[in-house]
């Protein structure tokens, strides 16, 4: 059962009991981000997050780091495009200390000076290892592409120089104007009672004030395709393709879900059939539906040689096209599969006490409530397959008006032609 309150400084406390179980996982989500970012100072979220277990006054990094392991839980924290979360798995006898500790970590975290300096070089290294993973540089390639001038696509991290230009101050004065209590979420899973939980959170967090404002509406942002080309040192062209969809909370979601299942969602797709099983032209090949508050993108994703890389686009736009003008409708076999696939996902997924709060989490930030897991079966398994072709028709017809394409691969004419593949996409609108 879960159960939602919301205390005077407007935190939101989430819940679901969970029979049988000893553990309790709690998430603090923050709707803080890049997207509350100035322009020049990209990463400043993504290093608040890490400095967030540098120390407070009343605790150092290693008495932190002690107390965490003598529970015998995890502790950690990670950046999204929209919001920062800090999460913990233990025993429920630590219920009442984690909460206690997150409270401190989030009111009183010191962010010193030589704090900041040491994880500033920490990023910088992990900013640097991600340019030697062409497959990552062609996905944050796309997303930059397709979002031009929106925080959306502006890489989570930041650049190393953005980072390498930040600064004590950017950290206090971003954590200062975006850490309130009207953004932040607090959702718990497991061997849990409600009242308990917001017991402990009004009292390790009632010196957070609420200030009496309200955030402004998002701004949605232009979608831009075309093709964008990288040159690395790499004997394979990593390839990702970014078709315009719907937000996180749109009413269809559970529609492009299943249909990127079909698309591109496992061994049984249609492109894992067609370019790896039947004509060996890829290792893997995946389609995914992303969302975010502002936006949403259906990407698909792979690697070929550089022979191969017009054939391989080819097929996948054929395909997509197929879908959208319904000359390649998809048939009943395959939607039953994708919902068999997507329900079994979630089953496996609820029984899971840390991806249960996050289900919490994220539902309270993007729909104001939470949502019966019977409530998503439901919706899955009444998609039918009149729904099915008519948002494949509707959204790929829409997405092939202006597809985007982020090439990463070694310098030769059949990936730096640009203009070759941008004939192409035009052959496919």
């Amino acid at each position: 059962m879960m159960e939602q309150s919301v205390l005077d400084n407007r935190i939101r406390v989430v819940t679901r009991r969970m029979e049988g179980v000893r553990s309790i996982s709690l998430g603090f989500l923050m709707a803080a981000g890049p997207m509350d970012e100035a322009e020049d100072r990209g990463g400043v979220a993504h290093l608040a997050e890490h400095l967030m277990f540098a120390g407070t006054g009343q605790r150092d990094a290693d008495e932190i780091a002690r107390m965490m392991d003598t529970t015998g839980g995890q502790i950690g924290g990670f950046t999204s495009r929209d919001y920062t979360c800090f999460t913990t798995t233990v025993l429920d006898d630590y219920r009442t200390y984690l909460i206690d500790l997150m409270g401190d970590l989030l009111l009183n975290s010191r962010f010193a000076d030589y704090a900041v300096h040491q994880e500033k070089e920490t990023i910088i290294r992990e900013l640097s290892a991600q340019l030697d993973r062409p497959d990552v540089c062609a996905h944050e390639r796309l997303k930059a592409h397709v979002w031009q001038g929106h925080p959306l696509g502006r890489p989570i991290g930041g650049t190393i120089a953005s980072v390498a230009s930040l600064q004590q101050d950017d950290v206090l004065r971003f954590v200062r104007n975006n850490y309130q209590p009207r953004r932040l979420i607090i959702a718990a899973a497991g061997n849990v009672r409600h009242q308990d939980v917001v017991a402990n959170v009004a009292d390790a967090f009632w010196m957070m004030p609420d200030d009496g404002k309200n955030d402004p509406d998002p701004v949605r942002p232009a979608f831009r395709g075309g093709v964008t080309v990288e040159c690395k040192g790499v004997s394979h062209v990593y390839f990702s393709i970014g078709l315009h969809a719907a937000p996180y909370a749109a009413a269809e979601r559970y529609l492009i879900h299943l249909l990127t299942a079909i698309l591109g969602g496992g061994m049984s797709s249609r492109l894992f059939r067609k370019l790896r099983q039947e004509l060996g032209m890829v290792y893997e090949i995946t389609a995914e539906y992303q969302a975010y508050r502002d936006d949403g993108v259906i990407v698909i994703e792979g690697a070929t040689t550089p022979e191969l890389l017009h054939p391989v686009l080819s097929h996948i736009f054929v395909e997509i096209m197929g879908m959208a003008l319904q000359t390649l409708p998809i048939l009943t076999e395959e939607l039953w599969i994708a919902k068999m696939q997507l329900q079994g996902q979630h089953i496996i997924a609820q029984e899971n006490s840390h991806t249960c709060m996050s289900s919490l989490a994220t539902q309270a930030f993007y729909f104001n409530r939470s949502i019966d897991s019977s409530e998503i079966l439901d919706q899955i398994l009444h998609v039918d397959l009149e729904g099915i072709n008519a948002i494949a028709a509707r959204m790929l017809a829409e997405g092939l008006h202006h597809p985007a394409i982020a090439l990463v691969g070694p310098s030769c004419e059949q990936v730096c032609n640009t203009m070759a593949l941008e004939t192409m996409l035009r052959d496919f609108q």
